[in-house]
């Protein structure tokens, strides 16, 4: 139950970042933990093997986006190095 809590109010205070931040560079790690975050919430909530099974494709495609969005952060620095 407070593993749930903690994880929950990093979510909570992630999000709200995410949405105060207003450089999207800054962003994308907060919705990254974000989608990490909710994959171990499926992961406490269910413990059953369908529950597990879930948490895993989700962990699976959270990794998947946490790839675009380190690929995105490096796009975009080389971008802004380019022209200067």
């Amino acid at each position: 139950m407070i593993e749930e809590t903690i994880i929950a109010g990093i979510i909570i205070y992630m999000g709200l970042r995410l949405f105060i931040t207003q450089d999207s560079l800054e962003r994308m790690p907060y919705l990254n933990v974000i989608n990490f975050g909710v994959a171990a919430i499926i992961t406490l909530k269910n413990p059953s093997p369908l529950g597990v099974v879930t948490s895993m494709i989700y962990f699976i495609m959270a990794t998947v986006a946490a790839n675009a969005i380190a690929f995105t952060i490096n796009k975009i620095k080389e971008i802004e190095h380019g022209n200067d």
